[in-house]
């Protein structure tokens, strides 16, 4: 049931998508000296199916897509990865990713209480 929420299945979708786009700017960061590199960017989509919410099967989840920056110089050598700008994307992901998982451990604390203070006599 828990596991089965449009809530957690939505919280469950987020953070996998904000892993992705970690792993995304990871790679940026790492080929900012390469020449011609070209920095990626990751976008989310809420894909939400109507036919799913009217049946038992709930699903919720954000579809990603990652682009390349083509039209960017930053370096002579075409590379186009602004650290800067990199590192403060790499900071709101990580802050999204610490309020998701802060949000999935108060929904178990929930569940937690019930169960333990609920007397099955």
């Amino acid at each position: 049931m828990l596991f089965d929420s449009l809530d957690f299945k939505a919280m469950e979708s987020s953070l996998a998508a904000n892993w992705t786009k970690q792993q995304v700017i990871a790679q940026n960061l790492a080929n900012v000296d390469t020449p011609g590199y070209k920095a990626r960017e990751v976008s989310f989509e809420n894909v939400l199916d109507r036919k799913m919410l009217d049946s038992k099967d709930n699903r919720y989840a954000f579809q990603t897509t990652i682009t390349q920056q083509q039209d960017t110089y930053i370096n002579p050598d075409g590379n186009n990865v602004d650290v800067d700008k990199e590192s403060m994307d790499l900071y709101d992901s990580y802050i999204q990713s610490a309020y998701l998982v802060q949000k999935m451990n108060a929904v178990f604390s929930n569940y937690r209480y019930v169960l333990t203070q609920s007397s099955f006599k």
